[in-house]
């Protein structure tokens, strides 16, 4: 017969194995193998339509994957050599809360690496004053700040900023802020291309 003493150091031995499984936290350099083939290696993708995510604030990380599983921010459609079809929206819902608390903080702790890309210096420096005039109030340090609102600019594929900048311009990020929308009015003819080349040249 268990005695008082006995069944509480019992009941409490099984809460704390419980707790234990309950709180383990989630492996955050284990789940970002599953985002390997598309954004490389500790976030430093080779592929020019994807971006590198080592470095971006676990705010953002979180913020963005958030907007993904919820719809507001819609993913295009990327293959991978040997794999299925699939998009940002289908992976951010395959990974709970604190997956992507995880995921975050796995990156944030991440170098970001900028990418070795041409680029024409003609365009770069036309792009550089389109920069200061549009776009330095919120992209600071020349888009290389990973706490501004759309982390790191600086350094990405050209061709990822570049369908990125269409889709604010078209309307196809229907949750853009007030302010970039406001900013994209006002873009010249030729402005957009000469920012391509302005952050494509932060390397």
């Amino acid at each position: 017969m268990i005695g008082k003493t006995g069944l509480t150091l019992l009941l409490a031995g099984g809460a704390l194995l419980m707790a234990g499984t309950v709180i383990a936290a989630p492996n955050g350099a284990e789940l970002a193998k599953k985002c390997e083939r598309c954004h490389g290696k500790n976030g430093i993708s080779d592929k020019k339509e994807i971006p590198n995510i080592a470095g971006f604030s676990t705010a953002y990380f979180s913020d963005t994957m958030t907007a993904y599983k919820n719809g507001t921010r819609q993913g295009e459609k990327f293959k991978t050599e040997g794999h299925d079809e699939t998009d940002m929206n289908a992976i951010a819902k395959s990974f709970n809360e604190q997956e992507l608390t995880a995921l975050g903080d796995y990156f944030a702790s991440q170098t970001f690496v900028p990418r070795e890309q041409a680029f024409d210096s003609k365009m770069a420096k036309k792009g550089k004053k389109v920069y200061k005039k549009r776009c330095r109030k919120c992209h600071t340090s020349n888009g290389s700040d990973p706490e501004d609102d759309a982390s790191i600019l600086a350094g990405q594929s050209m061709q990822y900023l570049e369908s990125q900048l269409e889709q604010f311009a078209n309307g196809k990020r229907t949750t853009q802020p007030k302010k970039m929308k406001k900013q994209m009015k006002k873009l010249k003819e030729g402005d957009m291309p000469a920012l391509l080349h302005f952050f494509a040249s932060q390397q």
